[in-house]
């Protein structure tokens, strides 16, 4: 299905752990550096995508929450089409929030998967 003049999306998504040692120094700039950083990698990884057929949308959006400007402009337009077909206006606040969770849930995965299963405290799952 055609996004747009024609062409196919294809899309890649990263999450850059801002907290990492290799992004501190740039994660300091600001929110988002990170993730804009990202997404310059990915077109460049996808630089021989055929642009006349398919358009490539990097996504990144840091372990934080913020996103990079790619993946911004994106949820905007993505956001602007899903209130133009459900003519529901808070159909584009309805999908950051789901991605806000979903990011909550993975963040909170990827913390638990760091504790020894000896040391997990039974307060998290009350």
């Amino acid at each position: 299905m055609p996004w747009r003049n024609g062409r196919c999306l294809i899309w890649d998504v990263t999450c850059p752990d801002t907290l990492a040692a290799s992004y501190l120094d740039k994660a300091v700039s600001g929110p988002g550096v990170v993730a804009t950083e990202a997404e310059t990698r990915k077109r460049h990884k996808y630089s021989t995508v055929d642009n006349s057929m398919y358009i490539f949308q990097p996504i990144a959006i840091e372990t934080l929450g913020a996103f990079g400007s790619s993946a911004i402009a994106f949820f905007n337009d993505l956001g602007h089409r899903m209130r133009a077909v459900s003519q529901d206006t808070r159909a584009g606040m309805f999908l950051m929030q789901r991605l806000s969770v979903a990011m909550q849930r993975g963040n909170a995965a990827c913390i638990l998967g760091t504790i020894a299963d000896d040391n997990i405290s039974t307060e998290f799952f009350v």
